[in-house]
């Protein structure tokens, strides 16, 4: 072997080093990014874990064929409800309400502040645009829920002939347990209550106070939608309750951070949340559709 040959060999054994080096070298970061990921998100991966489990469980006990028909029933349910969602937020934007917001997965049509309150205000005055939105409000729950709610004996409150053809249309038989007409604040103390009620010293009570005038502003314009139930599984046995409520969370429970203007603003809110009635179980889900006297959907039929 020449000097020139010796030359090509160390050449190539350098860099088949240089090589290795950079390969082990990337490889201590793809590990060191991973090891920080999963401290990052252990409690993700945990619950991630957990809901693994949980449907291992029901397919072990139900049978695989018996959990894919409930796991599509399930499927269609949650359809239904940004179906729901997204027609009430069509109807206000038809009637010019702006700034209404959809937060599909969280059953959430957002009403920021400004659109129906101010920062401090909690009271729909007639003739107001607040007092009309409210109004616009009303009158879509009123035309969109019929198909997605029932009657106080808890049979379908429209039927499904009628439905079938309606632009608000129930295919995907889901119906709703409850809509929750919240109240949520900043965080920002009140000192010596309000101007319009000395009362009204703590958020929790300016909360209270704006989605109970809101609800009764809504069930005013469309006492019909006191009408309107939603079934609830009890301990034993399926029971059906008005599905209209109101609740109040103060500054407990924030959309945003509390340390910007921005996000105390986002913070004032009326939240109009529906939630959807869920059966636990190929059982339940069987009781509901003999309760209610429908084929509950568990394949597309959805145009």
């Amino acid at each position: 072997m020449n000097e020139h040959d010796d030359n090509q060999e160390d050449s190539f054994f350098v860099s088949m080093t240089d090589i290795m080096v950079g390969l082990l070298f990337i490889f201590i970061l793809i590990i060191m990014y991973f090891a920080v990921q999963a401290k990052i998100d252990a409690k993700t991966i945990e619950e991630i874990t957990n809901e693994l489990r949980v449907k291992t469980d029901l397919i072990e006990n139900m049978g695989l064929e018996q959990y894919t028909e409930l796991n599509a029933y399930q499927d269609y349910i949650s359809l239904q409800r940004t179906n729901i969602l997204n027609w009430i937020s069509a109807y206000l934007r038809q009637d010019g309400v702006q700034g209404v917001q959809v937060i599909e997965e969280q059953g959430v049509l957002r009403l920021p502040e400004g659109v129906l309150f101010n920062s401090g205000e909690f009271q729909l005055e007639e003739g107001t645009s607040a007092f009309e939105i409210s109004k616009s409000m009303a009158r879509a729950l009123g035309d969109v829920l019929p198909c997605s709610v029932l009657n106080s004996f808890g049979k379908p409150l429209r039927s499904r002939e009628l439905c079938r053809d309606s632009f608000y249309h129930n295919k995907n038989m889901g119906f709703i347990q409850a809509i929750y007409v919240e109240g949520h604040t900043d965080n920002v103390k009140i000192e010596g209550g309000l101007q319009a009620d000395r009362n009204l010293t703590t958020n929790l009570k300016l909360s209270a106070r704006r989605s109970t005038n809101t609800l009764e502003s809504i069930t005013d314009e469309r006492p019909q939608i006191l009408e309107f139930y939603g079934p609830v599984l009890g301990d034993s046995e399926l029971r059906f309750e008005p599905v209209l409520a109101s609740s109040a969370y103060g500054k407990w429970r924030p959309a945003d951070t509390n340390d910007t203007e921005e996000g105390r603003r986002s913070n004032r809110r009326i939240d109009l949340r529906i939630v959807m009635y869920v059966p636990p179980n190929v059982d339940a889900m069987q009781d509901f559709a003999e309760a209610i006297g429908a084929i509950l959907q568990t394949s597309n039929n959805n145009d």
